[in-house]
């Protein structure tokens, strides 16, 4: 076969293999999404605000886990850190939308599949540090923070545990 008919003959399949390399999935094999439970976020988020959300780490909007609230990134224009002093509706709101949106395919596993490892998370491996995190352990294993956000991810939010590890103050009482 001459160089010229193999170009021609490439031109000819070409588009058809891209075409075929492109295609799209079968309609029954689409991602159906589990999603943590969106009720007892407020005291998750307000952790992981306290322990993760300071304006040098993930309460910037540079990040792609941006936390927003009391102590940090604000969500609303005219808010400062600590003023108002409580994280609002709003942050909270965008926080569920910034923590469940970083892996959406294994946050659905975690939830949805009994015993499943939440370890399988980036924001659970770095926020132990068992994978490389600039900032090191924001949390530690078993404690009280670490069992809020298990809890959550197991749908069996531990409100309490998620209480204790904040700090006392009008906007958590603690149990």
């Amino acid at each position: 076969m001459s160089l010229g008919a193999f170009g021609r003959l490439s031109a000819v399949f070409a588009p058809a293999i891209v075409v075929a390399a492109c295609a799209l999935p079968a309609s029954d094999a689409r991602f159906s999404e589990r999603l943590p439970d969106r009720d007892t976020f407020p005291e998750v988020a307000q952790v992981l605000v306290r322990h993760c959300g300071t304006l040098d780490c993930h309460g910037t909007r540079a990040r792609n886990l941006r936390l927003y609230g009391n102590e940090g990134l604000r969500w609303a224009a005219t808010d400062q850190p600590l003023s108002p002093p409580c994280t609002t509706a709003d942050e909270i709101e965008q926080d569920y939308i910034s923590v469940v949106g970083l892996e959406p395919e294994v946050m659905s596993e975690v939830v949805t599949v009994d015993g499943a490892d939440p370890e399988r998370l980036t924001l659970v491996r770095k926020a132990l540090e068992l994978e490389h995190h600039k900032g090191g352990a924001a949390l530690h294993a078993g404690d009280d923070a670490d069992r809020c956000l298990r809890s959550w991810l197991a749908m069996q939010t531990d409100q309490a545990a998620c209480l204790r590890a904040l700090p006392a103050t009008k906007c958590f009482a603690q149990p």
